[in-house]
């Protein structure tokens, strides 16, 4: 969501890719990397800021509305790093100050208006702002079986993912926004070949290109503790697939159901095909031995599609415990947009 918000700030002209980061994060003015790497850099992960653990993983202190202001500053004390391209989490609240500022807001109020607001994400929020709603929780999948995480949210790494809390049916709506609006097309182009095995093929700004085999698709994978999240787009098919989990090892339980129900039901479906809403939806489930089997239908805006699936679903989903009580269509949330309690994902989108 920070890269979409960069991208909609600069389409309006109230920043560019090209400014230098230090433009816009007066705590980085006098910094040497900052003043050389611009925003567009940053958001390709090549700026050389510093990669410290205690920037990257760490609870930093206060959930204060100065608290990415605190942070930059933190940054600024580091060292800058050799490498020429890494991941960081630093670099995208480093980019989540820079909106602070450009806006005048919290950096939550910020994604409100410029994100969320505009593309009717009504049912997005923030772990730092007050909500009655139910949420799921997170959990780890061990050899005992699925043990709660204690939830992870400090407000300083919100942009990096850790406070965002979202639905199955917003993520869609942003999915949807990058589809369709040309002003985000720039975040699809490649700036470093860097290939990782078994997950992605190159980076681009805020997203990841996949290679599959029917042609490339972006996206990015929402990990932390607990909780998966995983956002695909498919331009050529004018699609999207989401996958939304409360368990560590959602990942694996896309794997399992990508050939299946996306490699199957989705690429082949070509780019003339009548675009519709199709939700993977967990029907009902029965185990045998250690194995769990799940009815999934696929169901449209016309009622149930007649291609009913039924996958073998392992020890991917969170336990029998998280399932009892919660309908299918309850929007649970979680943290960094792990949103469901039951594994649901959509096949297209508008």
């Amino acid at each position: 969501m920070v890269a979409t918000a960069l991208a909609r700030l600069a389409a309006e002209g109230r920043l560019g890719l090209e400014d230098p980061v230090a433009a816009h994060v007066p705590e980085l003015r006098r910094v040497e990397w900052a003043q050389r790497a611009s925003v567009r850099d940053l958001m390709a992960n090549r700026s050389q800021l510093p990669l410290r653990e205690s920037l990257e993983f760490t609870d930093f202190e206060g959930d204060d509305e100065d608290v990415l202001s605190r942070f930059a500053a933190e940054v600024a004390k580091a060292e800058t790093t050799a490498r020429p391209w890494s991941y960081t989490n630093a670099g995208w609240c480093v980019l989540g100050r820079a909106i602070e500022s450009v806006t005048g807001l919290t950096w939550e109020d910020a994604m409100h208006a410029n994100v969320l607001l505009p593309l009717a994400m009504d049912q997005t929020t923030f772990a730092t702002w007050p909500t009655s709603e139910p949420r799921a929780t997170g959990h780890r999948v061990t050899t005992d079986g699925p043990e709660p995480v204690e939830r992870w949210t400090p407000r300083a790494l919100g942009p990096a993912g850790s406070t965002p809390l979202s639905t199955l049916g917003d993520v869609l709506r942003l999915a949807r926004a990058h589809l369709e609006n040309p002003m985000l097309e720039v975040l699809r182009t490649a700036h470093a070949e860097v290939r990782i095995q078994s997950w992605l093929d190159a980076w681009c700004l805020g997203l990841a290109r996949f290679d599959w085999e029917g042609g490339p698709v972006w996206g990015w994978d929402g990990l932390i503790s607990g909780d998966r999240a995983i956002l695909r787009l498919l331009p050529d098919q004018h699609g999207a697939v989401v996958l939304l989990t409360n368990g560590s090892s959602g990942r694996a339980l896309y794997r399992s159901l990508r050939q299946e129900l996306v490699v199957r039901d989705v690429l082949n479906l070509g780019p003339d095909h009548a675009p519709r809403d199709l939700e993977l939806r967990l029907c009902g489930q029965r185990r045998q031995g250690e194995r769990r089997h799940a009815a999934v239908v696929l169901a449209g805006e016309e009622g149930v599609d007649r291609r009913q699936r039924h996958v073998l679903v392992r020890s991917h989903v969170s336990g029998d415990a998280a399932l009892e009580g919660v309908p299918v269509s309850a929007p649970m949330r979680s943290i960094a947009g792990a949103a469901d309690a039951l594994p649901r994902a959509v096949a297209r989108g508008r």
